[in-house]
């Protein structure tokens, strides 16, 4: 596959990019103390911490990939070759994608051991929100790369993403701890579903809306990338 030829050219950058790699790899490991000293069940924790690889290893990551791509010229070269528009994206976001998996993997180890959580009684969920997490936050990151001039401006325009996600959507702290009408509107944001689902995956909440908000955003992230994404250096 075409993809996976660009996501073995990709992984070599990344091992070089120190930013990614300190997100990436170094980061998870700063909160391994955390959960050894936080008293709290195995579930969230898992949730938690596969939102915040999403946000940090997927999403982050992939603003400043794309933009560096971009200005590199990397972008257009590829796009007059054979290559189509989706497999360009999709051979950018492997490396990414594949560090944010095997830090999910990592935390739901480290946590079964901590706290010795069950393993989820409907693990479908648990596979549909993360792949659909996923999903989200490459085509999020695509997107917000379109209003990113330099690799800096990165920290500054993915920040309300990072920002809305991190205390909006139940990462933190509780949405039922929020006023019910506020609560209600950040369930339409994009990691919301996602944790929903992933809880779903131990059989604790509705399924149906959850599923509903993410394909809205998986929809919406589609048009913004055809509609906005730039291939050329924004110069």
């Amino acid at each position: 596959m075409r993809a996976v030829a660009i996501g073995q050219a990709e992984l070599k950058l990344f091992w070089r990019n120190r930013t990614a790699l300190f997100n990436s790899l170094l980061l998870p490991l700063l909160l391994v103390p955390v959960l050894i000293s936080v008293d709290a069940e195995g579930v969230p924790l898992v949730v938690g911490l596969v939102g915040f690889a999403l946000l940090m290893a997927v999403y982050y990551n992939l603003v400043t990939t794309f933009v560096a791509r971009r200005e590199e010229l990397v972008l257009k070269r590829l796009r007059v070759g054979e290559l189509t528009d989706p497999e360009i994206l999709v051979g950018a976001s492997l490396p990414s994608v594949v560090v944010a998996l095997g830090q999910m993997v990592l935390y739901c180890l480290v946590v079964g051991v901590i706290t010795g959580v069950e393993l989820p009684s409907r693990p479908w969920f648990l596979l549909l929100g993360v792949l659909g997490g996923v999903a989200v936050f490459v085509l999020l990151a695509a997107a917000s790369s379109a209003f990113t001039r330099t690799v800096e401006m990165a920290q500054v325009t993915s920040l309300p993403v990072l920002m809305a996600c991190l205390f909006g959507s139940g990462l933190m702290f509780p949405l039922s701890a929020l006023p019910e009408a506020l609560g209600r509107v950040l369930q339409y944001l994009p990691l919301t579903p996602v944790l929903d689902l992933l809880r779903a995956g131990w059989g604790d909440g509705p399924v149906l809306k959850p599923l509903i908000v993410l394909a809205v955003w998986i929809g919406l992230g589609t048009y913004a990338v055809q509609r906005w994404f730039r291939w050329d250096p924004r110069r």
